[in-house]
């Protein structure tokens, strides 16, 4: 579990995926991943933590700061992208790239 859970954050720390106005931080000792997204006068924060027991338990997606955000709508993201990657095993970069491209629509 502590191999997969380091793996996991180790894809996030190496990758090469740039996003246009988001930057993805990536803390191992903590087991969670920071993304903060900025455009016009929208800022967003999203902290994604894995569980000790990962990929049995469940990874936790929760909010940061948000400001410019409607309640309904950031909880539409938050449930899809909590839904990508608890239920289609997704990576968690890949999670994030769909989760910006929905708030980019």
């Amino acid at each position: 579990s502590s191999v997969l859970s380091a793996q996991e954050i180790s894809s996030v720390q190496t990758s090469t995926q740039l996003f246009n106005g988001m930057t993805v931080k990536a803390r191992s000792a903590a087991r969670e991943v920071i993304a903060t997204y900025s455009v016009d006068d929208i800022f967003i924060e999203l902290i994604i933590q894995l569980p000790p027991n990962y990929p049995l338990g469940s990874i936790t997606v929760e909010s940061g700061k948000r400001v410019g955000v409607a309640v309904q709508q950031w909880r539409n993201w938050m449930l899809q992208l909590s839904t990508y990657l608890t239920h289609q095993n997704g990576s968690i970069m890949e999670g994030l790239s769909l989760w910006k491209n929905n708030v980019d629509k």
